[in-house]
Formats: structure tokens, sequence, C-alpha cells
């Protein structure tokens, strides 16, 4: 038995993974957002995202 304080096992993996993914995937997308809006300027990428959505 492996015994000691941080001693994880393949379930808290798994669930340590699946609850990081998620501020990870935040922390992403804004990170694209922010490059996309100094790329092309806001209203350039507020246009493109209603467009998007009006096709979906």
């Amino acid at each position: 038995m492996m015994g000691g304080m941080g001693a994880l096992g393949v379930a808290e993996l798994i669930a340590l993974v699946a609850f990081m993914a998620v501020p990870v995937s935040i922390f992403i997308g804004g990170a694209v957002y922010v490059a996309k809006v100094a790329r092309k300027g806001p209203e350039a990428t507020l246009a493109a995202a209603t467009v998007r959505r009006e096709l979906a």
C-alpha cells in the first residue's frame, strides 16, 4: 500500500486533470480572443463572431 500524503491514485489524478482543464481552457480562450482583437480590432472580431453565429 502506498502511504503518505500526496500519493494520488488513478481516480484522483483523472479528477485533478478534469478539474484543472476548466481554468486552463478559459485562460487559453481568453488569450485567443485577446490575440484576435489585437490583430483585427474589436469591431472586426465581433462582426466575425456575429456572422459565425448566424451561419450556425
